[in-house]
């Protein structure tokens, strides 16, 4: 039985949101700029997998799972979106974000993913940074949520309306990796050497 994350639900702005590590003290940081040029549903970053919604702006109920079996079915109403390779880069702590405001907020309601209630909550899971992972993406309500949206009030408060959308991010482990090393402790004055040119003064 897969291991699964409370049920959270990000704020999605610009049609995108992102499920990712955050960078932590120690390692080094990684370059995790999405290229939207692509027609991929989607993207993966170092340290990031990026989700992008039918919808411009609205609210989605979002569930991250851990299974050890490859091809199982969240249950009815779930159609899968993508499927991916992933590679944690820092600890592998995994987490729902909203698109520009940070970590995802309790979902209003339960969800129900693999027979089992995901309780609202925080919406995270931990990977084993040693591990790499094949990622399926599910969702529901894509197929027609653009429509709904459109045909929705002018000036609806879309905060409200988290019944467009929901995501089911699911996490297999595929193999082995190196874990990602910390990065060597910098010195105060290599530090300072580093940001302006030459070490101050009184560490000459």
């Amino acid at each position: 039985m897969p291991h699964i994350s409370h049920a959270g639900a990000v704020n999605i702005e610009y049609s995108h949101f992102p499920v990712g590590e955050r960078w932590e003290s120690g390692f080094e940081r990684r370059d995790d700029r999405p290229d939207f040029q692509t027609s991929e549903a989607v993207i993966v970053v170092p340290g990031s997998i990026i989700v992008r919604s039918r919808v411009q702006g609205h609210t989605a109920p979002v569930v991250l799972a851990l299974s050890g079996q490859h091809g199982q079915t969240p249950g009815a109403g779930w159609e899968l979106l993508a499927s991916v390779a992933y590679r944690p880069v820092y600890t592998g702590r995994m987490a729902a974000f909203d698109t520009t405001s940070g970590p995802a907020r309790s979902a209003d309601e339960p969800v129900r993913v693999f027979g089992q209630q995901a309780d609202p909550g925080e919406p995270t899971i931990d990977l084993d940074p040693s591990h790499t992972y094949d990622v399926q993406v599910w969702a529901q309500g894509r197929s027609d949520s653009r429509e709904r949206f459109d045909d929705a009030a002018p000036g609806a408060d879309t905060e409200g309306a988290s019944a467009l959308e929901a995501y089911l991010i699911v996490f297999t482990p595929s193999g082995t990796q190196e874990p990602p090393p910390q990065a060597a402790r910098e010195s105060r004055r290599d530090r300072l050497t580093r940001a302006y040119g030459r070490p101050p003064l009184n560490l000459r």
